[in-house]
Parts: structure tokens; sequence; C-alpha cells
């Protein structure tokens, strides 16, 4: 109580808040700033915004990520990275798709013509022309759609 009726005759104060609001703001897109100005530096073509602390980056033509340094912790070399989720983001490369982890290591090899979205821990993909179920860890499973061409 005592604090809200300082606040409420207090303008000084309140200037003081908004005061260390905008500093912080400023610090943290000056923060941005040299980060990409590093990452134009080392040749890359397009940097999207960061998201929790990483950034999309394309470089000749390809797709990798930089984390706040502007270190590249995924390799510029896919031609669609799709958003994160769950720790995972799918990847195209050389026109196979695949999942990576957070770390850029490919956790589910590059090698369907498709694969569509995880429900229940699995997966629809396409491989070799025929529909198959793969898991998590990319594995193929013998049951649903299995061999059934397309």
């Amino acid at each position: 109580m005592i604090l809200k009726n300082y606040l409420a005759y207090s303008p000084s104060f309140m200037k003081k808040i908004i005061l260390l609001i905008t500093i912080f703001s400023l610090a943290f897109i000056y923060s941005e700033a040299q980060t990409r100005r590093k990452a134009v530096a080392k040749g890359y073509d397009a940097i999207y915004p960061f998201i929790r602390g990483k950034a999309k980056v394309l470089k000749n033509g390809k797709l990798g990520f930089i984390n706040m340094e502007g270190e590249e912790f995924i390799p510029c070399k896919y031609e669609e990275i799709f958003p994160f989720e769950g720790g995972r983001a799918k990847v195209l490369r050389e026109a196979k798709y695949g999942f990576i982890n957070e770390q850029g290591e490919e956790v589910i090899e590059c090698k369907f013509s498709f694969i569509g979205p995880f429900k229940n821990g699995r997966a629809l993909v396409r491989l070799n022309g025929k529909l198959e179920v793969i898991d998590t860890e990319g594995t193929v499973i013998t049951e649903g759609n299995h061999g059934a061409t397309q």
C-alpha cells in the first residue's frame, strides 16, 4: 500500500523507471546489432531475427544458424530449415528431408523425399517411392501404410 501511494505521488520515480527500461532496451538492441555486424562481416547474405539466442542465416543459397556471439553452430548446408519444435527442426538437404537437433546434429538422416508431422511418436515418410512409417529416431517401422506406393 505504501509503494502504491509512493508511485502515485512520485513522478520522478516513474521517470527513473522509464529511463532504466529505455537504457536496457537500447543495450539489447546494440548487442543484437553488433552480433549482426559480425555475422555480415563473415559473409552471410541474410541474417534473420534472433529467437531464443539463435538466428537463421543464409550464405551462398544455403541456410544455417548462428548464436548471439555470431558463431555458426549449424552449418549453412540446408536448402530449408523449418521451425524448431521439441528441440528438433525438419531440414531439407539435397532435395531430401531429415531432422536436426538444436546443436546441429542430424538426428534423422536426410534421406526422405517427404516427412509428415510426428503424431504419437510416428511420422509418415516417403522413402524410395514408397510410403513408410518412422519413429522419432528415424527407424522405419513395418506397420501402417508400409510399402504403399504413390
